[in-house]
This record gives structure tokens, C-alpha cells and sequence, in this order.
């Protein structure tokens, strides 16, 4: 065979998939299907990036998954642009310390603690170790980089979105023993803030979700929480929450909020506030859906953002973007749809799942997101539209349902006995 023969074979070998979006999701999901990828063109147009090639953020994820791996091969290019991965066996860590922080702006965006914990969180249950003990050191809540719809990743979670947003989701799929506590709490751009996470390796997962009604909530839950600021602000953004969600939904709800105050060596390096809102069904053991989470932080407050300088402001942009999220989401948040979606991905192979969203939660970045599932995972997603229906009101009509078939990933790192 000839070189050029030989090197078309070697190509051919991964999944080549091109730019750097769903950088995170596509490493994980080559990982846990054991599908060597290669992703080309990674930033490689300078008229849209100072900075061409790999972020360094994106290194650190990647060392992140060197530690918890073993025989996972990292090919980078000299100019950064391509990356080889070729995944190795999932083994986990009982004692794993893991520092997020990038003091150097310079060098890159200085993500969030949940920036790594949310993928982590798709591959601890495949790990050979029973149980997993990792502990995060950075920034603990969300960052100043905005949820964008057609951003090439996700922006950072908070890690209340991630303690009653997703471990929660988790256990609808029986990842019933997994926590995430927090130490410290560290707000950009000094940080400084710990959680620990610890999970424990499942047996199995849920066979199928039928998830076709939208929630019917009748309690608002949320948090109020500071570091290193005066108690009157986080009373002060309780007080315009409860009044605003009040004058806005007009209907008898139960509503509560947690003030949650940091002070000392445990509240960081920086000073910030933010709010955590969320909707349930208290009655029923129904699925929860979840807004996104609003924060404000140092670095907002030096910007030329006068809206987030005073508390009553951002309660009330928190509050309507949470409102218009439950109007928008039937079940679940939109930037919660790529996890989800994975998980149901999980199950037995030939499984069929059903998930209501609805038209507006179709976006492009979801969009992306399926077609490299598709890739991956070899399997098709069917998206039905309700308006086809006859006999649904206008309402129904605005709804979709996402049908997943389980594409059968075992957890061959370890033996179950």
C-alpha cells in the first residue's frame, strides 16, 4: 500500500468534525461511545478571531479528562486549529483536586467550576471506580458570558443550577447517589470559591421517559445569595422579586425564597450577588422546569451595564427572564435540552423516549447540537410537530415532541457484580 493509501486509512479512522462548537458535548460523547474524532478548523478564520485555534479553557477541560481517563490520546496542531482525540478507558478519581481558575486573562476566558462539572456530569456514571470524590476550585458562579443561541458552546453554569437543576434531572434517569456541596462561594473575576463532588457509579439507567405534558407549578422556589456585600442588598433583590412575580402572575402560588449570606474566608476573593429562580409541581412527582440563573458580579458592576448596578434592576431582569422562560419551555429550560437529550441518548438500545418542547426551543445551537449526535451516535432524531394534529388547541399546536431512540452505551469500564 502506498503512503497516500495508508494515510487516507488513518484518516478515516475518526469522525471528522469541523469548528469549535459543542466543543465539550463532542469530547464527552466520543468518550462515552468510544468514537475517535477529529475536529478541524477550530477558530481558523482571523477576520472573526484574534486568537485563532484551541482556547485555553478548552486545554483545561481536556486535562481534566487526561485525570479522570487512562490511554486517552490529545493530538493538538502547531497552529491550534485541529485536534486529535482518541478516547481511552473512563476510570474516575476518589481524590481528584481540580483547580478551574486562569489568573492570566491573557491566556484565555476564565470559565466557571460549571463550565467542567456539567459535562463531567454525562460521564461519572460510566466510570470503573464505584464511587468518585472530585474536588473544584474557581468560580462559582455564572460568567459574565451571556447565554447565546448561536454561540459555539453553551455559556457557564452556576452552581445552583447545577445542585437543582441537573443533579435532580439525573435521578429521573436512576442517578439516584450523586452531590455537589459547595465551601466556599468565589464570584468573578478573583474567584475563589470550592465545591465537592461526589458520585456514585450506577448500575443501570432508566429503560424510557415519556415526558408529553407540560408542568403544571404551583411553587416558586429560589435563592437570593452574596459574598463579601452588605445583607440589605440580598434583602433588597428578595423584596423586588417576591413583588414583581406577584404583580406579574396573578394567581394564588406558594413562594419561596433563601437568603443565602457569605462572609469571610469562605465567600471568595470577590464580591457578587445573583439569584437562582425555579418552578415545580409540589403535589406531584412531577419534572421540574428551571430558569436560567441571573447574577451579577464585580465585573458587572465596573461595566457601563447600569442596569445590574442596582439590586431592585437585576431582580426584575431576573425575574422576567424567568418568566418568560416557563412561557417558552413546556418541560424543561433551553439551555438544559443538550444534557437532557444525552441522557435519553443513554438508554437501551431500540428504546423510544418522548420529549415535549416547544417551537421556540428549537434553535440553532440545538440544532448543531443533534446533528453531531446523529454523527456520533450513528442515530437519527425525530422531531414531530403537533400542528399537524387535528382536535389540539392553539396552544398545543406551538408544541413539538423529540423522539429519542437509545442508542444502548454499557458501562464496559468495570464489571458489575
Amino acid at each position: 500500500m502506498s503512503e497516500k493509501g495508508k494515510s487516507s486509512k488513518k484518516q478515516s479512522d475518526y469522525l471528522i468534525l469541523e469548528t469549535e462548537f459543542n466543543f465539550r458535548y463532542r469530547i464527552v460523547l466520543s468518550l462515552i461511545y468510544n468514537r475517535p474524532i477529529k475536529i478541524v478548523k477550530i477558530r481558523n478564520d482571523l477576520n472573526e478571531h484574534l486568537n485563532p485555534g484551541i482556547a485555553f479553557h478548552e486545554i483545561k477541560f481536556l486535562r481534566l479528562i487526561e485525570k479522570i481517563t487512562n490511554g486517552t490520546y490529545i493530538e493538538i496542531s502547531q497552529t491550534g486549529t485541529q485536534l486529535i482525540f482518541k478516547p481511552g478507558i473512563i476510570i474516575g478519581s476518589k481524590n481528584l483536586t481540580f483547580d478551574t481558575f486562569i489568573e492570566d486573562k491573557e491566556f484565555g476566558e476564565c470559565k466557571s467550576i460549571g463550565y467542567y462539572i456539567e459535562p463531567l456530569l454525562l460521564i461519572l456514571p460510566f466510570t470503573k471506580l464505584r464511587e468518585n470524590f472530585i474536588t473544584f476550585k474557581g468560580i462559582t458562579s455564572k460568567s459574565d458570558t451571556k447565554y447565546n443561541k448561536n454561540s459555539s458552546d453553551e455559556s457557564d453554569l452556576a452552581c445552583d443550577t447545577l445542585r437543582f437543576n441537573y443533579l435532580p434531572l439525573m435521578e429521573k434517569f436512576g442517578i439516584m447517589d450523586i452531590s455537589l456541596t459547595i465551601f466556599k462561594r468565589g464570584s468573578f473575576p478573583l474567584g475563589g470559591g470550592e465545591l465537592k463532588l461526589h458520585t456514585k457509579t450506577p448500575t443501570s439507567f432508566t429503560p424510557n421517559l415519556q415526558i408529553l405534558d407540560p408542568i403544571k407549578f404551583d411553587k416558586i422556589m429560589g435563592i437570593v445569595y452574596g459574598n463579601r456585600i452588605a445583607p440589605s442588598t440580598i434583602q433588597r433583590i428578595d423584596k423586588e422579586l417576591k413583588r414583581v412575580i406577584g404583580s406579574e402572575l396573578r394567581m394564588p402560588i406558594e413562594y419561596q425564597i433563601m437568603q443565602d449570606q457569605w462572609k469571610g474566608e469562605n465567600s471568595g476573593n470577590s464580591p457578587g450577588y445573583g439569584v437562582f429562580l425555579q418552578i415545580f409541581n409540589s403535589k406531584q412527582k412531577q419534572w421540574s422546569k428551571f430558569a436560567v440563573t441571573s447574577e451579577i458580579t464585580v465585573d458587572s458592576l465596573n461595566s457601563n451595564d447600569v442596569h445590574y448596578k442596582i439590586p431592585e434592576d437585576l431582580a426584575q431582569i431576573a425575574t422576567y427572564k424567568f418568566l418568560n422562560e416557563i412561557k417558552d419551555a413546556p418541560v424543561v429550560n433551553t439551555s438544559t435540552l443538550p444534557f437532557l437529550i444525552s441522557l435519553l441518548y443513554f438508554n437501551k438500545e431500540g428504546n423510544l423516549s418522548r420529549l415535549l418542547v416547544s417551537k421556540k426551543q428549537i434553535t440553532p445551537y440545538l440544532i448543531k447540537f443533534l446533528r453531531d449526535i446523529n454523527l456520533i451516535f450513528n442515530n437519527k432524531i425525530i422531531i414531530k410537530d403537533l400542528s399537524d394534529f387535528e382536535g389540539l388547541d392553539d396552544e398545543s399546536k406551538e408544541y413539538l415532541i423529540i423522539v429519542v431512540k437509545g442508542s444502548g452505551v454499557l458501562n464496559t469500564n468495570r464489571k458489575v457484580t
